[in-house]
């Protein structure tokens, strides 16, 4: 979008794109796009290094993303697992209840 404008006519300067970059991140952002405005100076930082940045960040969520799935499987077969497990005495009738005392 900004090369579109910049062969309009309008010029952003570097503290611009930055904060425009980061206002048009979602909310799974937020948290890094927090900790970069209050960490860095936006005025004097490089489009070069907030992308970096941010891909280093997006490589985390991936990673992150990756493991859950990875586990998910194994959780849920243990889950199944517990639920099979059983009382004796809830299938036994009175009558055998009596029996086994």
């Amino acid at each position: 979008i900004t090369n579109g404008l910049l062969g309009l006519g309008k010029v952003f300067g570097k503290d611009e794109l930055v904060k425009k970059l980061l206002g048009c991140l979602n909310d799974e952002w937020e948290p890094k796009v927090t900790a970069i405005e209050e960490s860095k100076d936006l005025k004097t930082m490089e489009i070069e290094e907030l992308l970096g940045s941010l891909m280093t960040h997006e490589v985390k969520l991936n990673k992150k993303s990756a493991n859950l799935v990875e586990t998910k499987p194994q959780e849920e077969r243990r889950k199944d697992i517990a639920l099979k497990s059983t009382h004796k005495e809830e299938f036994l009738s009175d009558e055998e209840l009596e029996e086994e005392d």
